[in-house]
């Protein structure tokens, strides 16, 4: 018996491989990501540095084309295990199930993002990943980062915050309470200006003067990437100068936040805001 047991001792072991996932949504490779366990191929990789670049995907994650035209040569080269796809992408399902299977996670709700239905996809997204234990750490150090960075804001909750979007010098989207920048500012126990409607992207395209719809010392915090020379057009703009929130001391410029994602872009606005509240 013992010198079986010694054979089995210097028996190599065996470990299963990470599934090879595949998907064209941003929010699922962000989160794949973070949890360890990158896509070998998402949509428009480019792109996606542009809209989210945190966090910054491996160099061995592949292009697989675009979000809705995926290169299926390609793919079927590639030869994922299987696809994560939120409905957004229903139109190519069939595409890609002559590929490999297509596993459906829904990231936000009809009504918009959400913390609980963010917790919901994540800890999904971890079992087909095989991550469960990495998805409970995020979550519980997102909590945690949250909690303390609440208590260094107490002096802001009184001060309305908005977050907007520039399509033009003229033209803005302004986040409500169905974005993700609602449920970061409801984190940090910080006040959304915007009352107004949001539709399920968690926006309303607005023209800039409804801006002055908000209170006086609103502080604005324009989400990047922004319209090319949108800075040297607002410093001409005699609109935006009439508005308080053109004073220096009433908005900030705050980089790229995948306005759609999941855990990994809540923290990363929540910490783009602090840096942003603590600017003079």
């Amino acid at each position: 018996m013992k010198k079986l047991f010694f054979i089995l001792l210097l028996l190599p072991t065996f470990t299963l491989a990470a599934p090879r996932i595949a998907t064209s949504d941003w929010t699922v490779a962000e989160t794949l990501t973070a949890l360890g366990r990158p896509p070998i191929m998402v949509g428009d990789k480019t792109a996606y540095r542009t809209w989210v670049a945190h966090p910054a995907l491996p160099p061995s994650t592949a292009d697989m084309g675009l979000r809705m035209q995926p290169n299926r040569e390609y793919l079927h080269r590639m030869q994922p295990d299987f696809f994560i796809q939120t409905p957004f992408y229903a139109g190519i399902e069939n595409q890609l199930a002559q590929i490999a299977p297509v596993k459906k996670i829904a990231t936000a709700t009809e009504q918009g993002t959400t913390w609980a239905q963010t917790l919901i996809a994540t800890r999904q997204i971890a079992i087909w990943a095989d991550a469960k234990p990495q998805a409970e750490k995020i979550i519980a150090d997102a909590e945690k980062h949250f909690a303390i960075q609440k208590q260094q804001l107490v002096s802001f909750n009184k001060r309305p915050i908005a977050v907007i979007q520039f399509a033009d010098a003229r033209h803005i989207r302004v986040y409500g309470n169905t974005s993700l920048f609602h449920v970061v500012l409801g984190k940090l126990g910080l006040q959304n200006a915007w009352t107004g409607e949001s539709n399920a992207w968690g926006f309303t395209n607005v023209a800039l003067s409804d801006l002055a719809r908000l209170p006086e010392n609103t502080l604005v915090l324009i989400v990047k990437p922004n319209p090319l020379g949108l800075e040297q057009s607002l410093q001409n703009s005699v609109l935006w100068k009439r508005l308080p929130m053109s004073r220096r001391e009433n908005h900030r410029f705050v980089d790229t936040t995948w306005a759609y994602g999941g855990i990994p872009s809540m923290v990363r606005f929540s910490d783009l805001l602090v840096d942003a509240l603590r600017q003079k």
